[in-house]
């Protein structure tokens, strides 16, 4: 066996699908499989808080203003094309700093990047029965 005919069996099409039946478990004898956020958090419980909100479109005429003419500066002959215009969502912030505070305090060198924050979904009706 030569190393073009090694190759060959290695890539081939049928060897990729052997090789994809055997990797896979037995079906019906596994259990579902449930995507956790966190050991003992189902995904299925908790949303992400978006880090930015949109803005409402009435103003984004005073943001675009603004924002070009920080940008352009000294240079009039410029041009600036704004796609998106976000404000940084106040619950995002106020948890982001009070996890950090709280991590700060257990280890106070150490530093600190807010990745992910989930809140729990709302499921209950809040009007009385």
């Amino acid at each position: 066996m030569g190393f073009r005919s090694w190759l060959r069996e290695r890539f081939s099409r049928m060897a990729r699908r052997r090789g994809n039946r055997r990797a896979r478990p037995p079906r019906g004898s596994a259990a579902p499989h449930v995507e956790m956020i966190a050991p003992g958090c189902p995904a299925a419980d908790w949303e992400e808080l978006p880090a930015y909100l949109p803005v409402d479109p009435a103003g984004h005429k005073v943001a675009c203003i603004v924002a070009a003419a920080i940008a352009a500066g000294e240079h009039a002959e410029s041009n600036l094309v704004l796609r998106r215009i976000s404000v940084a969502n106040p619950e995002y912030t106020r948890v982001a700093c009070i996890a950090t505070a709280l991590g700060a305090g257990a280890l106070e060198t150490s530093s600190f990047t807010i990745k992910r924050i989930y809140r729990k979904k709302v499921t209950e009706n809040t009007h009385a029965a």
